[in-house]
């Protein structure tokens, strides 16, 4: 039986497209009975090598088989394939002619309209479904044609469906309804009662984008334990469980999973957010060295559409992660991580303030401690400052740094100013500040401050008495008020 169904299909497939050009229609038609999925793929070469020819054959055909709708509609799909739509309706029509209830003329009548003119296109699917009410695909392509105009009358017409086939999956149909509208939440909502065993590959990696986006990344995570069982080959779901994972702050399995997806994929899958994923998960892990290896890996990429985002995205992890170490009081961690930031990521628009930051988190560190352990923590924020003191110098917030540096050297390491320690601090301060055209309150408290050591430090210290009354006639002109200044000028004038 298979042999013989062959053997007409092939001797077919000859005569349409070898003999009958030169023997004639006459040898066509003595063949025995013909098979309508042979015809359509011979018609469709013979209309690509003599279109005058095939509609002498198609017309012929149609004619012997009249009451075959099969036989019309592959003659149609024979025209639709090679886009010619006149000679499709009218073939399409031949075959309802032959059989009403033929259910697939309907639905290729209304595919010629497209989803762009719905009236035409949704009329020819009503009619499938009321050729053959148990045939799901008049229902499904309504629903997609009427999204674009009307969703409830779209979402009606699968209820339809869900009662007319009980057996059928609508709710898959609804999201994928929702989904083409970018409704990810609602697209997500439409499967919450829909077993994901019975999901193809497809709908299970629409179903676990969905959620991602929708940031429900439990349910992702949970759908992704589903997908990557049954898919192992398809690496692309442990790509979105890494991303999910992420989020969920479960860094040991979001960096498995994005393992898995890097070690897997091709190479022209991977972008910047994949390395950005693993990164993010050694960074949770604590594993700074590795996140800052793998975040690196973005520079090598010719990834034009995120890697622009990179560097904010970059920031915004360290700075978050820093945050949440300080709050739990592992300041050492916080500061090992930005250190390793700065290096790997200098600022091209202001790295003085990278350095800042890194001495704001000693400085938060050495509130909680006191003695000798408070002493060892400022010395590392005063490490940080002579960086920023040598390289930027001009920088517009330097003289926060200076005032922070000369005071607390003063009140940590040199309290009764036995070393003049704070000396140099100071009078850099002095410098910065009287260039300066306008002074904020804040910035007028600092020079005063400061010309008042200088004045004490060489009076006391000095014993310089000329440059001693410089300083405090310094004072006098950022804050004529000062009685301390008045004092001293006029003990020293006596």
């Amino acid at each position: 039986m298979k042999i013989q169904h062959i053997f007409r299909r092939i001797t077919l497939v000859f005569l349409l497209t070898t003999l009958l050009p030169s023997v004639g229609v006459q040898c066509f038609t003595a063949s025995a009975q013909m098979d309508p999925d042979a015809v359509q793929p011979a018609m469709a070469e013979l209309l690509r090598r003599h279109s005058t020819s095939a509609d002498t054959i198609a017309k012929e055909i149609s004619s012997r088989f009249f009451n075959s709708a099969p036989m019309q509609m592959a003659l149609a799909r024979a025209y639709y394939r090679n886009n010619e739509r006149q000679k499709t309706r009218y073939y399409l029509k031949k075959a309802m002619a032959a059989d009403p209830n033929f259910t697939p003329a309907y639905i290729m009548y209304g595919d010629l309209y497209g989803e762009w003119q719905v009236d035409s296109a949704s009329y020819w699917f009503e009619r499938a479904v009321e050729a053959n009410p148990k045939v799901p695909e008049g229902y499904v392509k309504y629903a997609n044609v009427m999204a674009r105009r009307d969703m409830d009358k779209a979402l009606a017409k699968l209820e339809e469906l869900r009662k007319a086939v009980p057996t059928y999956n609508v709710d898959v149909e609804i999201s994928a309804l929702y989904n083409k509208k970018g409704d990810d939440k609602a697209a997500v909502a439409a499967l919450q009662n829909v077993d994901p065993e019975t999901l193809t590959m497809n709908q299970l990696a629409q179903y676990m984008q969905n959620c991602y986006w929708s940031t429900y990344d439990e349910r992702a995570m949970e759908v992704g334990l589903i997908a990557m069982r049954r898919f192992p080959e398809n690496r692309g779901f442990n790509r979105v469980y890494a991303w999910s994972a992420v989020r969920s702050e479960r860094y040991d399995e979001a960096f498995n999973n994005a393992k898995q997806w890097l070690e897997k994929a091709p190479t022209d899958s991977v972008n910047s957010i994949d390395y950005l994923a693993i990164g993010t998960a050694c960074v949770g892990l604590g594993k700074y060295e590795e996140a800052f290896g793998y975040l690196a890996r973005i520079n090598d990429l010719k990834d034009d559409y995120f890697a622009p985002q990179m560097p904010k995205q970059i920031t915004q992890l360290v700075n978050r992660n820093v945050e949440a170490l300080k709050d739990r009081g592992d300041y050492e961690k916080a500061a090992d991580l930005y250190s390793r930031y700065i290096k790997a990521y200098p600022s091209d628009s202001d790295p003085a303030y990278q350095y800042y930051t890194l001495a704001q988190i000693y400085r938060a560190q050495q509130e909680e401690l006191d003695g000798e352990q408070r002493k060892e923590v400022i010395k590392k924020m005063f490490k940080v400052y002579d960086i920023i003191e040598e390289k930027y110098p001009d920088w517009s917030n330097i003289h926060y740094v200076l005032y922070t540096h000369a005071r607390w050297t003063y009140s940590f390491f040199d309290p009764e100013n036995e070393q003049s320690l704070a000396l140099p601090y100071y009078q850099r301060l002095y410098d910065v500040l009287e260039k300066r055209e306008k002074l904020s309150e804040q910035e007028n408290t600092m020079i005063v401050e400061a010309c008042q050591y200088t004045a004490s430090d060489s009076y006391f210290q000095k014993h310089d008495v000329a440059k001693a009354r410089l300083w405090w006639a310094r004072i006098l002109k950022y804050n004529p008020t000062n009685q301390a200044a008045k004092d001293a000028l006029e003990k020293i004038k006596e």
